[in-house]
């Protein structure tokens, strides 16, 4: 009997493996494709094709292509299926430990323009998109509420390391313009900046607003 549960838990974690690389390459494809195309231009049956799997296939997955886009936006910054949330990865925990508040914001802003890169093009078929599609506006005002929800975390993590020049919420607010992926797409895409170049100039205006004299 044990030998049949053993042969049913391989053969389940089998499926839950291939089910998994599965729902990667959809997810692939699509962010491929609405890159290449467009959003409006790239439609399931074309995922599907890319990916190499049923049509049907990524309907029973997602459902509609509007909820591949959050799956990209995962997919591009928690690769780490473990990871909930790219706070809680190791890059974003070292933020969080540094102890010197000077430190601490230059290692977050060369953390988070690292994920500006990966946000940038997923941000840019959304702004294109929404103004059309109902279901991707939707989507994007998720996108941006939950990204206002880490900077309220990052806040917190600046605020344990001593008094802020202003409150939480502020400052929160003051990071999620600063470290917006629009912002960054001006100035890397539009002005040719690098993203050593951002990085620098995140933490020296996060420094100006945020830390004391």
């Amino acid at each position: 009997m044990s030998d049949v549960k053993g042969a049913r838990s391989y053969s389940s974690a089998v499926r839950d493996e291939q089910a998994a690389r599965t729902r990667v390459r959809i997810v692939q494809a699509a962010d491929e494709l609405f890159r290449e195309r467009g959003y409006a231009r790239a439609t399931m049956k074309d995922i599907a094709e890319r990916a190499g799997v049923a049509r049907d296939t990524v309907h029973a997955v997602f459902g509609n292509k509007a909820a591949l886009i959050p799956a990209i936006v995962d997919l591009r910054l928690v690769p780490d299926e473990s990871v909930v949330n790219v706070a809680e990865s190791p890059e974003g925990q070292a933020v969080k430990n540094e102890t010197d508040p000077g430190l601490q914001v230059a290692m977050f802003a060369d953390f988070i323009t690292r994920l500006n890169v990966e946000l940038r093009p997923v941000f840019a078929v959304m702004r294109s998109a929404a103004s059309s599609e109902p279901a991707v506006a939707e989507t994007l005002k998720m996108l941006e509420t939950n990204r206002m929800r880490n900077m309220r975390l990052y806040a917190s993590w600046f605020a344990a390391r001593g008094p802020l020049r202003t409150s939480e919420e502020a400052a929160a607010e003051t990071i999620f313009t600063i470290v917006s992926p629009d912002v960054g797409r001006l100035l890397c895409e539009e002005l040719g900046w690098s993203r050593k170049k951002h990085a620098a100039w995140v933490a020296d205006m996060l420094k100006r607003a945020l830390l004391p004299d």
